[in-house]
């Protein structure tokens, strides 16, 4: 058990998916109090022991509002929320599916960090911990949706990181490299998954992230 997190009210977005369970599963081994969110909250069998769940719609700002005001003040606000687009020409630019990657991956992280920011500002610490994708900075053979709306995630932890700096919050982002999980495979049923990252060893990233003992890390994009 990891003494730095043990019984801390941890809130995670996106619990729902692959990544989210794998890292409601990291923070409940290490004795967080883990609630997980997501847009439907996950069926029993796919529910965790020690970590509870809450439906929203965290494209609705108002939601978001309320589910982080429902408990006691989060220490750390994970957010695994994210959709892939995959690429295509400019000249065939989808108007629809850009929309839809921004608010996916970037309107619901502003949302997300508006509301944690309002009360860890107020509480005077706090760890918020996004998810951006090598995609943002390697462009090459990526789709122009995907890629920009991930883009803006890191943007958006620059200018918040700036915001906190000195308060005892921190906002930092992990960017990860494709993830093995069911969803992946699926998309590339030839790869070499053995290869891939492991969603275990991927969200131990975010549980070092969301440590008190890491408090000057603060704006970091950490590459796995």
């Amino acid at each position: 058990m990891q003494e730095g997190i043990s019984g801390r009210p941890v809130l995670i977005f996106g619990a729902g998916g692959a990544l989210g369970a794998g890292v409601a599963e990291a923070f409940a081994a290490a004795g967080a109090q883990v609630t997980g969110a997501d847009k439907v909250a996950p069926p029993a069998s796919r529910r965790l022991d020690g970590v509870g769940y809450e439906a929203v719609d965290v494209l609705d700002d108002d939601a978001v509002g309320r589910l982080i005001d429902a408990g006691p003040t989060p220490w750390a606000v994970l957010n695994t929320i994210g959709g892939f687009a995959p690429a295509r020409p400019l000249a065939a630019l989808d108007r629809g599916e850009l929309i839809g990657q921004l608010e996916l991956n970037l309107v619901t992280a502003a949302l997300i960090t508006k509301h944690a920011l309002r009360v860890m500002q107020a509480a005077g610490a706090g760890r918020i911990v996004h998810t951006a994708s090598r995609s943002a900075i390697v462009t090459a053979r990526q789709g122009f949706a995907y890629s920009v709306s991930k883009l803006g995630v890191l943007h958006l932890v620059a200018m918040a990181a700036d915001e906190v700096r000195g308060t005892g919050v921190t906002v930092n982002c992990v960017v990860p490299s494709i993830i093995d999980t069911p969803a992946n495979r699926a998309a590339l049923p030839n790869a070499n998954h053995d290869a891939w990252p492991k969603v275990a060893d991927v969200a131990r990233s975010y549980l070092y992230l969301a440590l008190p003992e890491s408090g000057l890390v603060n704006g970091a994009s950490l590459h796995v």
